[in-house]
């Protein structure tokens, strides 16, 4: 019985937020990881990932990522990477690189006119061009699914 409530409340709550406005609601009330939190119904903007990370851009791109050389940042194997080509690139922006005829995800690092890409695990190393380094854009922000 008490399932069937809560069900027809739940469903009465996603059928009153379904046609307002395309995005998902952002709720000004933040959910604490410790002690339960009651959820007030305060939604304070309605957000679109979309228009977050500007993906309707012709300049923005998104990136599987692979392997484990930046989990130091929280970018972890399996993470989408949102990227803006840019060529405005400053020290420590994480960047999406082709050097010497790789693609990699690192830190740009630039110090005395020497440029090098940096991992956030100190398992790797620097990695140094040794014939052409091309950014190919400006990581803006990392999305990831949890199963």
């Amino acid at each position: 019985m008490k399932i069937q409530i809560m069900r027809k409340l739940l469903l009465k709550n996603i059928k009153k937020y379904k046609n307002l406005h395309k995005g998902a609601p952002l709720f000004s009330t933040s959910i604490r990881a410790g002690f339960q939190n009651l959820i007030e119904d305060d939604i304070e903007k309605r957000i679109s990932l979309d228009r977050e990370f500007e993906i309707q851009s012709p300049s923005t791109f998104v990136f599987h990522i692979s392997g484990d050389s930046m989990v130091n940042l929280g970018i972890y194997e399996g993470d989408l990477a949102v990227v803006k080509k840019t060529t405005d690139i400053n020290d420590k922006d994480i960047v999406i690189a082709n050097i010497d005829g790789t693609y990699t995800i690192k830190i740009y690092r630039i110090k005395n006119d020497k440029i090098w890409l940096e991992a956030a695990n100190p398992d790797y190393k620097n990695i140094y061009p040794k014939f052409k380094l091309d950014i190919f854009g400006k990581v803006t922000g990392i999305t990831r699914k949890i199963k």
